[in-house]
């Protein structure tokens, strides 16, 4: 099996996560990376939606570099699009509000504007559906994790007490903090993941640097920055850009 650095070894490796809603942090980002669609490999993390402001133009922006990067661009799931679905899926009062208590709201306001926000979840789901199915399908057909020559992507972590971490719950790569966190796994590749602010790993909301795994989720959900982990020539380089209130 070859993988996809192994083909393209040449290419810039670029791993971006959670952006939540923030799109024109993520446009500076791609600006300020000097992003190259045609040479460079992107691969992102998850949580494009949720807590910011713009989650529609997050995923619409996303389909326009899906068309324009083709193989060379990579999507992951997040928790914030699990629980989007599974709120969609079963429209119970508790999978709506579990929703909506993360930042669901903003997410919905941005595809439905400020005259509706305040119907009822039916009928925004109806809109939603009717409206935008590209953008559904789009999340419903997001990679759980990826693996490279060194690397294995996942948006939350691995369960480092499995023999082969991919036989792991949808949950695990969505949700997993403890034991990921405190334990040294051993996959002989680097974990890169996003999903704990790496505010809450350090002292700040740079990249989060270990052994066996690197945190790169910078908090734009909190209105910290947004990271990008830049791999190449087997060397990690970062920028940054915070979000502007």
């Amino acid at each position: 099996m070859k993988y996809i650095n192994e083909v393209r070894s040449i290419a810039r490796e670029i791993f971006i996560s959670d952006i939540h809603g923030q799109c024109e942090a993520f446009t500076s980002l791609l600006t300020k990376l000097d992003y190259d669609p045609a040479e460079d490999i992107l691969y992102l993390l998850g949580d494009y939606i949720d807590r910011g402001p713009q989650s529609y133009d997050v995923i619409d922006y996303l389909l326009e570099l899906k068309d324009k990067a083709g193989p060379r661009i990579t999507f992951l799931k997040g928790n914030h699009e699990a629980m989007m679905l599974h709120a969609f899926q079963n429209e119970e009062d508790s999978d709506v509000s579990l929703w909506m208590q993360n930042g669901g709201k903003e997410a919905l306001r941005s595809y439905v504007g400020d005259d509706l926000i305040s119907s009822p979840f039916d009928e925004i789901q109806h809109v939603i559906r009717r409206d935008y199915p590209d953008h559904l399908d789009f999340i419903q057909n997001l990679q759980l994790y990826e693996e490279t020559k060194d690397h294995i992507l996942v948006h939350a972590g691995i369960d480092p007490s499995l023999d082969n971490w991919k036989e792991a719950s949808a949950e695990t790569f969505v949700w997993m903090r403890s034991p990921f966190l405190e334990t040294n796994h051993s996959t002989g590749k680097t974990v890169i993941f996003g999903h704990t602010p790496t505010l809450t790993l350090h002292q700040d909301s740079s990249v989060w640097f270990q052994s066996d795994k690197i945190g790169i989720d910078g908090g734009a959900g909190f209105q910290k920055q947004l990271n990008a982990l830049i791999y190449e020539n087997a060397e990690y380089s970062t920028v940054s850009v915070p979000i502007e209130a």
